[in-house]
């Protein structure tokens, strides 16, 4: 495998595989200034797909350390009239956004838990209107790259770990280097659709998920919201590279029971071990974890809606991801080795119609608003997903964690 030709591949994939930019378009790149190499081969690939601009907006996740161990609570608390302005913007003019991700947990991140979590509600008063705004109007797709501090966390004792973690990377994303990334890519989609199709046919309206670990939840579904997986339409693009789920948008309020995460989380740059929730009246009514619980329990009372379920998602346990053999520290992933849920948002793009639909329509059916994401993986090899149909039928989806449908 030749890194350098496969970094270029890679980026062709995100491109035109993922975010399936068409000429003309503009394209804001989110990138830490860790993986500007790779921003800057995405922004080649983008100019020579056609893009008529393409911006990079650049983040440093040691000075958001620095800022939050150092500057003044009620400083970062603020937002600037041009951050403001960047956010309207972005939301008037709606340009294919490009995630570039990584991995570098907080040192000492619980120190700082009660801090971020007032920072992030303050900032998220602000910024929530635009979020909302824009949400799920503009094609994304979202994609790891591989650093030396994600390497040593995921290989702490391997020499050369770097090469490793972009190989592990490039594996489960079907890259190696002979130009054919993105027919593999089409074809995974199109058996991920055949299993959307039949979910979509069961008229489910209810799920229970249950683990030997603990988790015995069960959620409601409402009829007008739909199963969806990466991508739909050529106008479409909600994309994560890679992609093993089928997923949807419970009905907000209507989550009874307990969920036990079956690995780690790492979120807004926080490590969580051990997490544990119980559901009572469809929101997180208690939270336990051996390390980050007070992160994650701000987390949930960011805003109205963090507590409440925006997603369930299944998985296969033989989902290629899975088969590397090890965590990767990083939720991209990790969701898509187990079964997950997140707290906070869900996706209005899960409802039949949405594009004609009012954000009051959009309520309507259940999905939760929230200006916060966060998946917690529960799946297992010993997973069970029972949905329940309008009629009454119990249909089993998942047993042993695979597919039975």
């Amino acid at each position: 495998m030749n890194l350098e030709s496969c970094k270029e591949e890679y980026a062709e994939l995100i491109v035109c595989g993922g975010v399936r930019l068409k000429s003309g378009e503009r394209v804001l790149i989110n990138s830490d200034v860790a993986t500007q190499e790779m921003a800057r081969r995405v922004a080649q690939a983008c100019y020579e797909n056609g893009a008529a601009k393409v911006e990079i907006r650049w983040t440093d996740s040691h000075l958001d350390r620095m800022s939050l161990r150092y500057a003044d609570e009620d400083v970062l608390k603020t937002v600037s009239s041009w951050e403001e302005l960047q956010m309207k913007e972005q939301a008037d003019e709606l340009p294919c956004l490009i995630h570039l991700l990584s991995s570098d947990p907080m040192e000492g991140g619980s120190f700082y838990a009660d801090k971020q979590a007032v920072v992030r509600s303050a900032r998220l008063q602000v910024l929530l209107p635009h979020i909302l705004r824009m949400r799920n109007r503009y094609k994304w797709t979202a994609v790891c790259v591989p650093t030396q501090a994600w390497a040593d966390m995921v290989f702490p004792d391997q020499k050369n770990n770097l090469e490793q973690l972009w190989t592990d990377v490039l594996t489960a994303v079907m890259v190696n280097g002979d130009g054919t990334s993105i027919q593999k890519w089409q074809t995974k989609l199109e058996n991920m659709w055949a299993h959307m199709d039949v979910l979509n046919h069961l008229s489910l309206r209810k799920l229970h998920l249950e683990s030997e670990l603990g988790t015995d939840l069960w959620v409601e579904l409402h009829p007008k919201v739909r199963f969806c997986c990466a991508s739909g339409p050529e106008d479409e693009a909600f994309v994560n590279i890679p992609s093993e789920e089928i997923f949807t948008s419970p009905v907000a309020g209507k989550a009874e029971g307990t969920l036990v995460a079956s690995c780690p989380l790492i979120h807004e740059n926080n490590y969580v071990d051990n997490l544990k929730l119980r559901f009572r009246n469809g929101a997180v009514t208690e939270v336990s974890a051996t390390e980050g619980e007070v992160f994650f329990r701000n987390l949930v009372q960011a805003d109205e809606g963090a507590a409440r379920l925006g997603e369930v998602a299944i998985v296969d346990r033989h989902a290629p991801v899975k088969g590397l053999g090890h965590l990767m520290y990083h939720t991209l992933y990790d969701e898509n080795a187990a079964c997950h849920i997140a707290v906070g948002h869900g996706f209005n793009f899960a409802v039949e119609d949405y594009k004609t639909c009012t954000p009051e329509e959009i309520a309507d059916c259940g999905v939760n608003q929230s200006g916060i994401h966060c998946d917690v993986m529960w799946g297992t090899d010993q997973a069970r997903i029972t949905g329940i149909t309008a009629s009454g039928d119990s249909v089993t989806i998942l047993a042993d964690g695979e597919w039975q449908i």
